[in-house]
Order: C-alpha cells, then sequence, then structure tokens
C-alpha cells in the first residue's frame, strides 16, 4: 500500500480505532469497519486487502499519534517533569487516555500471536524503551537520579511499571483509577530520584 493510500484511507483507520477501543479488536472485521467508516466493504478492501494488513496500518497509526504527542513535551524542563509528563501519556489518567490504553492493549495481546503484530509492538516498544533511557540519562547528568547505574534497565523496568500500572488501573472502577495511578507512579518516581 503507497503512502497516498494510507492518507486517503485515515478515515477507514479512525473508524477500526473507534471499535477497537469500544468492542475489541474481535469486533474490527472488515465489514464493521466500512459501516463505522460509512463506506462500502469494497472501498475498504481498495485501502487494505485483508484484516491482517488493516490492524496491522491500524497499529502503526495509534503509534504515530501517540509519537506525536510524545513530541509536544518541553525539554526544556527538568529531566523528572519531562520523564513524569511522558509517562502520564502512557496512563489511562482520563477518558481519552483510558480509551488508548484499551486500543493498545487489544494490539498487544494480539501481538503474541501475529507476526506482523509482533513486529510493529517490538518496534515500538523499543523506541519508547530509547527515549525513556534518553530521559534518565538526562536527569543522571544532573544529579537527579539516586542509585540508577544503567538507564537502559532502568527503561525497560519502568516500561514494565507502566504497563502493568495500566493493566491494572483498567480493571478499577474509574473513580479510583486517577489516584491509584497517580500515586503508583510518584511512588516508583521517588525510589528512582534523588529527594
Amino acid at each position: 500500500m503507497t503512502g497516498e493510500q494510507v492518507r486517503r484511507g485515515a478515515h477507514v483507520l479512525r473508524a477500526v480505532v473507534d471499535i477497537i477501543a469500544e468492542r475489541g479488536l474481535e469486533a474490527a472485521t472488515m465489514r464493521t469497519v466500512a459501516a463505522s467508516a460509512g463506506i462500502s466493504l469494497a472501498q475498504v478492501q481498495y485501502y487494505f486487502r485483508s484484516k491482517e494488513d488493516l490492524v496491522a496500518a491500524a497499529f502503526r497509526h495509534v503509534t504515530e499519534l501517540f509519537d506525536l504527542k510524545l513530541a509536544s513535551i518541553d525539554l526544556s524542563k527538568p529531566p523528572r517533569r519531562v520523564l513524569r509528563e511522558a509517562l502520564e501519556l502512557w496512563l489511562p489518567l482520563d477518558e481519552p487516555r483510558a480509551r488508548d490504553a484499551r486500543v493498545r492493549l487489544a494490539f498487544s495481546a494480539a501481538a503474541t500471536t501475529s507476526p506482523t503484530l509482533k513486529e510493529i509492538a517490538a518496534a515500538t516498544d523499543n523506541e519508547l524503551r530509547i527515549a525513556l533511557a534518553r530521559l534518565l540519562d538526562a536527569a543522571a547528568a544532573e544529579g537527579d537520579l539516586s542509585e540508577v547505574t544503567d538507564t537502559e534497565t532502568e527503561a525497560a523496568l519502568l516500561l514494565a511499571v507502566i504497563d502493568g500500572l495500566v493493566v491494572q488501573s483498567l480493571a478499577m472502577p474509574e473513580d479510583t483509577r486517577t489516584p491509584f495511578l497517580a500515586e503508583s507512579l510518584d511512588t516508583h518516581l521517588a525510589r528512582l530520584f534523588t529527594p
């Protein structure tokens, strides 16, 4: 598929993401996507030859949207603040971020059995770990990290903590989710950073 086809198929990708957010990945069939996008099945098939192509393109689309959000963070702030803002983008602290988290979890679960999605997930996780490690490097350079000697490993652990918090919090009642996430994030960052 050409880049032009993907750009013209953006409304289809939005429909896929909407369906996944509300009903899960299994519900995102070519027919339900066509109906949600208000187009014919043939039009969906013009942009995407199979459900696998459609889902992979939607996963890349979600990843690109998250990258744009990360790029909007002001890097001139203190490293701890920048790191916290980056992590808050990932956590379901409000309904839009909870929706995004449900979609990412659906893709992550599917990546365990789909080679195509596994490749996208691995690349996405690697980029995120590198970005987190660079933020930790900046904090270490300013003397803000207490006992971190390996920022690459710490970034992987931080990503694992965040992923775990996402999974736990999405199963909670909404009124307890935000306090739980804020307290958990503060506790973990306090362990990393020198007071």
